[in-house]
């Protein structure tokens, strides 16, 4: 992967032809138009009720047979009048539904509230003489003293329900009884009896069964509202670069950036158009997009970086290095062999929505090469669920790696880290080899190699020599290279002189965060330790459960896997992911991008 060069062109053509010719530009579909003007244009981005009803319709579990003649039927105002009411008729549906789960979710609410009082109805107030009903629910410790306080006040009451916990009573008074006499506050079980309650839930359901019908044969008209978004947001581009040109007499200007590999198209476009057209080279000044080469294969890694920032143009697109290094990283936070699998079987199932554009279906071949490495990992680890094969069989000769050698998983984390940052600063290096400063950040990379040699060499993994002569021989060129190198700032005086030894010895201070940022690596242990020893607690439970009742124990036992290794499951793939991108979004993209840029937008036509 790698970001495409770029060229600035500038297209001149006849006043009098402009909209035909942004029109078939737009059909070519490769330049990122730059504006010329600063004319504010009043076009939405995206009609917001149509995206809105698309999005409404899409979330329908079943999808009708498109309509896909509409075109051909009704053009013109006619067209667009009956699109709107497809629309608004959407909308409507969308909002009655809300309406009717509301009403459902308050009478189920209610339901559980008039339950326990079981069927009632108010009699009218001259057949009590004034007196009124007023409904209590208190701690059955409570009751006792209710006795007393109300026996005292003369009120009458009754006690209509009494479960294991709470006690149900009903006062009658021409008031309501004072706070002091009951312990707890008074119940508003509303007026409405219970077989009216469940009598409007169940109309309320039925309302909402047919506004999903309703829904549901509203979807034929998917592909429909698709057009029309397409329609209207290439309307609204057109408009935009209308706009963005420069009129002078009887020409325009249209200027942009395109690809290099899509020169000669150009070339080809403007002399069957008839127009003039300039390529430069981005100068200094400039400040192109940047538009990255995703193959199918890799492209996830830009993608999934992508989320979080964009490279500058003239920088490097580090997004083959996050494909490898984000699925080890997941790999060794799942420390586990079933559940990599099991979250390489979830994408599977769901390939079919993953493939319907192309950022999707690259993100998906992330997402499977993140489950093989996954299930490598666990299989050099010996994880299954949790539970280690026997040394003996072939899966236990294959686990070489010990979770639980602290010292040896402490040294595997740091050594990832510091060569995950030793190759962003090499890039870094490299993309600044025509300048003095690309010596700085090959400094940083021997000031993390040589402190990681030194430590090495203590422990006695590598020769003693790392530690005595070429970690410290490493660190104090790299500590040189960082003071010397990092400031850009022009020596023209003693006092510049003196302004950049400062700015040397600011740089070698940020040793500081880049021991901070190594150990940071530390996480992909700690979390891959955390969830393995999850799994077996979760197991030896189950365990201990089976074989403290060998007849329910069955049940109980299946109950604490399934729920215990399924939020492991969850934890684990919530922490590979975050932490994971963490480490490659923070640490790597900070030591190894120095600017952030802004994408490429192709000025194209989104309507078939």
């Amino acid at each position: 992967m790698a970001i495409k060069r770029l060229k600035k062109i500038t297209l001149y053509g006849p006043d009098h032809d402009k909209s035909r010719i942004l029109k078939q530009l737009q059909s070519l579909g490769c330049l990122h138009l730059i504006p010329l003007t600063d004319k504010a244009v009043d076009v939405p981005v995206q009609p917001a009720e149509a995206s809105e009803a698309k999005v409404w319709l899409e979330r329908s579990p079943k999808q009708r047979r498109q309509i896909r003649n509409f075109r051909d039927t009704f053009r013109g105002q006619q067209e667009t009048a009956r699109v709107d009411d497809i629309v608004h008729k959407i909308l409507d549906n969308k909002s009655k539904f809300r309406e009717q789960s509301d009403i459902r979710d308050k009478l189920q609410e209610r339901i559980r509230e008039v339950r326990p009082w079981g069927e009632f109805a108010f009699p009218a107030l001259s057949d009590l003489n004034g007196q009124r009903l007023w409904f209590y629910v208190m701690p059955n410790g409570e009751l006792p003293a209710l006795r007393e306080s109300l026996k005292e006040s003369e009120l009458p009451w009754e006690l209509i329900h009494q479960s294991q916990k709470d006690s149900y009573v009903i006062v009658v008074s021409d008031g309501e009884p004072d706070e002091v006499l009951l312990p707890a506050p008074r119940s508003h079980v509303g007026k409405i009896p219970l077989s009216r309650l469940e009598e409007m839930l169940d109309e309320a359901e039925d309302a909402i069964e047919d506004l999903l019908s309703e829904r549901e044969s509203l979807t034929r008209w998917n592909y429909l509202l698709d057009q029309v978004l397409a329609a209207r947001m290439d309307s609204a581009d057109l408009q935009q670069a209308t706009t963005g040109t420069i009129d002078e007499d009887s020409f325009f200007l249209v200027q942009g950036w395109v690809p290099v590999s899509d020169q000669a198209n150009v070339e080809a476009f403007t002399a069957a158009q008839g127009v003039a057209v300039i390529f430069e080279d981005p100068t200094v000044d400039d400040h192109p997009p940047t538009l990255l080469d995703k193959p199918a294969g890799t492209g996830g890694g830009s993608d999934a970086l992508g989320f979080f920032q964009t490279p500058n143009y003239r920088a490097w697109d580090p997004g083959n290095v996050v494909f490898y290094s984000f699925s080890l990283f997941f790999a060794m936070i799942m420390s586990d062999a079933m559940y990599s699998l099991v979250f390489g079987l979830i994408i599977f199932l769901c390939r079919s929505k993953l493939k319907q554009s192309e950022a999707g279906h690259r993100l998906m071949n992330l997402a499977y090469f993140m489950s093989a490495a996954g299930i490598a990992w666990g299989v050099f680890v010996g994880s299954y669920f949790g539970v280690a094969p026997d040394s003996t069989d072939l899966l236990g000769r294959l686990a070489f790696i010990d979770l639980n050698d602290y010292n040896g998983m402490m040294k595997l984390s740091v050594i990832i880290g510091v060569s995950h940052l030793v190759i962003a600063n090499v890039m870094k290096a490299v993309v600044n080899r025509g300048s003095s400063y690309a010596l700085a950040p090959l400094g940083w990379a021997g000031l993390m190699a040589g402190g990681t040699t030194i430590w090495l060499g203590m422990t006695g993994t590598l020769p003693k020599a790392f530690e005595t002569t070429i970690g410290p021989g490493l660190m104090i060129a790299g500590a040189l290279l960082v003071f010397l190198f990092s400031s850009s700032r022009e020596v023209k005086s003693f006092k510049d002189l003196f302004l950049r030894m400062l700015d040397g010895l600011k740089a070698v201070y940020n040793i500081t965060g880049a021991f901070g940022d190594v150990l940071s690596y530390m996480r992909l242990f700690a979390l891959g330790l955390s969830g393995a020893s999850l799994a077996m607690t979760f197991n030896s439970l189950a365990m201990d459960v089976l074989h403290s009742s060998p007849v329910t124990g069955v049940l109980f036992a299946g109950i604490i896997l399934l729920l215990g290794h399924m939020l492991n499951f969850a934890l684990c793939i919530m922490s590979g992911v975050v932490h994971g991108m963490r480490l490659n979004v923070i640490e790597f993209v900070n030591w190894g991008l120095s600017d952030e840029g802004y994408p490429f937008k192709t000025f194209s036509k989104r309507e078939d």
